[in-house]
């Protein structure tokens, strides 16, 4: 492909701030954005012309997204959403959304397919922290339920007049 071919898709590419990459056919790498380069921490020369499962040492060999790049993706044309949880060397662990679409140039010829990658790493875990909460405040509710019953059975068994008055806060 042509630089000047390739040019507009570039510009697109640096205007969205989740990573994307543009591969060819053959799963190797024509572009990718400035924001798959800072949260991935490769390098441009690292990247552009490899097959994308040996960018960054290999930590791109994801055995799902191989899954997904290899087998789901020329059948289908496209996929959404695809969630894909990978420790990396470098950044450590991280919880990705993949889309993908097969796009055809005809003005140049060219099958490519673009990889559109959201970082929900942050998300994933915000929802597990309120998930042990919403399980520790149901313990809570049990257990506050559990007491009242306790007390109302005291009261039921008492045999003389008994009198309740709610504790008021000052």
């Amino acid at each position: 492909m042509r630089k000047n071919d390739f040019l507009g898709i570039v510009d697109i590419l640096e205007t969205v701030r989740e990573p994307l990459l543009v591969l060819d056919a053959n799963l190797n790498i024509l572009s990718a954005n400035r924001s798959f380069y800072n949260i991935f921490k490769v390098e441009q020369g690292e990247t552009i012309g490899r097959l994308i499962f040996d960018v960054g040492n290999k930590q791109w060999d994801i055995p799902a997204l191989r899954t997904l790049l290899e087998d789901i993706l020329p059948t289908r044309k496209r996929f959404d959403n695809y969630e894909v949880e990978h420790d990396f060397p470098t950044i450590g662990h991280k919880t990705m959304l993949l889309n993908a679409r097969q796009i055809y140039r005809k003005d140049v010829g060219t099958q490519m397919i673009l990889l559109a990658i959201e970082d929900i790493t942050e998300r994933k875990e915000i929802e597990k922290g309120l998930e042990k909460a919403r399980k520790e405040l149901e313990v809570t509710k049990i257990s506050e339920d559990e007491a009242r019953e306790y007390a109302e059975s005291i009261i039921n068994t008492v045999r003389e007049p008994l009198t309740h008055l709610p504790q008021f806060e000052n």
